[in-house]
């Protein structure tokens, strides 16, 4: 092994990464900078990096502050002939799509792939998708942040896709991710979810597989309420993406709520905030009271200039890491149980619950009208965010982890 504390411990990883975590711009890349973060205060980072283009200078700059040494691997599905090949390759070799992309780039890196497969330290890596490299052998000094619960994300995300192709395409994946993750979590030394319903997902398909918890976190002193109670309309306030499943409970939301609300106060606003794309705002064209802000590099002072976070959705999968980002920002919170799954908010306490649409109206009207119940509710939050999903807290839990996963090889 590696040169080592006296006591037994490693001072080096390597870090496997998809994407730069930087701009960190969605759930996804705040998880990875996250994580990045809280490693490289204990440990010296060998980070490689897969990304569709050459990383820019300034996100070279950004990573050095986390890293001890970057490598750069091009992700081979940018051109149409790359796509195509990595679709034949997907149903040859029966691999999830993102799978087969990893498999497939990873081929003109034989020296990066040794590297990897061979480092004789701890493996970090930051999406399952990852595990492709090391799928037929046993590699116990891997850990395996999935982000997600690998296989039933594509359920999920069959179920809401609007586009017929995209839903066949999901639904593929599905049944791929089913045999082939099954296969990976048995080859691995552990594996990292962000709730325990991910846990059961996972220990339902690899039922010896070692698995911990390390919740999609937040930086409590970067995210940090500082509102000023504003004059204008009582606001709600949604944040996201384009992505489908924000799509899908944004569109039930303007349709069977939003109505509702608006019946006792005709002045209400929905501020949709975050990178929500032209074509995704157009279908919201003409309903009343919703505005959106585009892509923002600060997303803070959305929230302090809005009055109660919704979370309408129905069906999810891993955390919502804008439940984390509201919760630290002191926001109340009205959701459905779906929407903070992942996250130990205290219905009536630090969150309010919501099990119809009405109730899903009344109780957002019940916090407009009501600023101290507001500022209550959302003060619970923030201690919950503090107490639980802080970077400070997973951080130490997070090496703890890793340190036990040394040892045992």
């Amino acid at each position: 092994m590696e040169t080592v504390l006296a006591d037994n411990l490693p001072t080096r990883l390597m870090f496997l990464c998809m994407e730069s975590p930087c701009p960190a711009i969605s759930g996804g890349t705040l998880r990875t900078l996250g994580l990045l973060k809280e490693l490289n205060k204990s440990f010296e980072i060998e980070l490689v990096v897969l990304s569709r283009q050459p990383l820019s200078g300034e996100q070279i700059a950004v990573l050095r502050e986390y890293s001890d040494s970057i490598v750069q691997v091009s992700m081979k599905f940018i051109s149409i002939r790359e796509k195509l090949k990595t679709l034949w390759h997907m149903f040859i070799s029966n691999l999830p799509y993102h799978c087969a992309i990893i498999d497939i780039s990873f081929r003109e890196y034989p020296e990066i792939l040794h590297k990897i497969l061979n480092y004789q330290g701890i493996v970090y890596a930051s999406y399952g998708h990852w595990g492709t490299l090391i799928r037929d052998r046993q590699s116990p000094n891997w850990i395996l942040d999935q982000h997600n619960a690998d296989i039933e994300f594509w359920r999920v995300y069959a179920s809401q896709a609007s586009n017929y192709l995209v839903k066949l395409m999901a639904l593929v994946n599905w049944h791929l991710a089913n045999k082939h993750f099954r296969q990976i979590y048995a080859c691995v030394g552990r594996i990292i979810s962000v709730c325990k319903e991910d846990k059961q997902l996972t220990l339902a398909v690899s039922p010896n597989a070692k698995v911990d918890i390390i919740e999609n976190g937040v930086d409590c002193s970067y995210y940090f309420p500082n509102r000023v109670a504003h004059s204008g309309h009582p606001r709600l306030l949604f944040t996201g993406t384009s992505a489908a499943r924000n799509m899908t409970a944004l569109h039930k939301f303007v349709r069977n709520v939003f109505p509702l609300i608006q019946q006792k106060l005709s002045d209400v606003e929905l501020l949709v905030g975050g990178n929500f794309h032209s074509k995704a705002q157009s279908q919201f064209k003409g309903c009343r009271g919703i505005r959106f802000t585009g892509r923002v590099n600060d997303i803070r002072p959305i929230f302090n200039d809005s009055d109660v976070y919704i979370s309408p959705f129905d069906e999810t999968h891993g955390s919502k890491l804008k439940i984390a980002e509201a919760m630290a920002m002191g926001m109340a919170i009205v959701s459905t149980h779906e929407g903070i799954r992942g996250f130990p908010l205290v219905d009536g306490k630090s969150v309010l619950v919501a099990y119809s649409n009405e109730q899903f109206a009344s109780l957002a009207v019940d916090l407009l009208t009501d600023s101290v119940r507001r500022e209550i509710i959302g003060k619970e939050a923030r201690k919950v965010a503090e107490m639980f999903i802080d970077w400070k807290v997973l951080g130490k839990r997070l090496v703890q982890i890793i340190n036990s996963v040394y040892k045992e090889n």
